[in-house]
């Protein structure tokens, strides 16, 4: 799950500057999954399994992200909601590079949470985006037009229903290496990344883009 990450001073590192930027971004988060491991007392605290199970902490590449952007056709009048919002580079990259008109992230690690509502705001796009500790399925995504997810296969029936009952037809969800059961897929793409070998034990990433369809006379 861990990936090495480069000293902070950055001496005997050839890569680019932006890939290091990357790299220290990943330690921060790193450092805050720790924190979540032991207490403030430095007891162990007991992990939940489950919602590892469900949805773990896995960076998607700056790449891909943006790939995902683009293949939900990102622009001004979207709203983007990201269910596991990790860092936050999703829903911050939609409106700092892609000039969506705003965004929400939820995540279960309150850590996370305070690091991505931190980086938005480094960004100067927080009065555009906000992150919130909470359920994916205490979250209502009714505002949203474009939803982004990289959750487990045994979550994700759930999920569609969720989708398919409060987006508004012609939304757009983009999934990454899972697709969503029984959903017509509008579109898959398949990029080399070979940095996710580190955490998920794959090179590449697949995105699966769906259209939330129009409802049938009573729905």
């Amino acid at each position: 799950m861990f990936r090495t990450v480069a000293a902070p001073d950055g001496r005997g590192d050839s890569r680019p500057r932006g890939e290091r930027s990357q790299r220290l971004r990943a330690a921060a988060a790193l450092g805050s999954l720790l924190l979540l491991v032991v207490s403030d007392r430095g007891v162990a605290a007991t992990p939940d399994y489950e919602a590892l199970r469900v949805a773990p902490y896995a960076v998607t590449p700056e790449d891909i992200a943006d790939e995902m952007l683009k293949l939900a056709h990102v622009g001004p009048g979207d709203y983007v909601v990201d269910l596991g919002s990790g860092d936050g580079r999703l829903v911050i990259r939609a409106v700092s590079r892609f000039g969506a008109r705003g965004g929400l992230g939820v995540d279960i690690n309150d850590k996370l949470v305070a690091y991505a509502n931190a980086w938005a705001a480094e960004q100067g796009v927080s009065d555009r985006v906000a992150f919130h500790t909470r359920d994916l399925f205490a979250t209502s995504v009714s505002e949203a037009t474009v939803v982004t997810i990289y959750l487990f296969p045994k979550i994700m029936a759930r999920v569609r229903d969720k989708l398919l009952a409060e987006l508004a037809p012609g939304a757009r969800v983009v999934s990454h290496d899972f697709p969503l059961p029984g959903w017509r897929i509008d579109r898959i793409a398949t990029f080399a990344a070979p940095e996710k070998n580190d955490t998920t034990g794959r090179r590449d990433a697949v995105l699966y883009l769906y259209t939330v369809p129009a409802r049938s006379a009573g729905q």
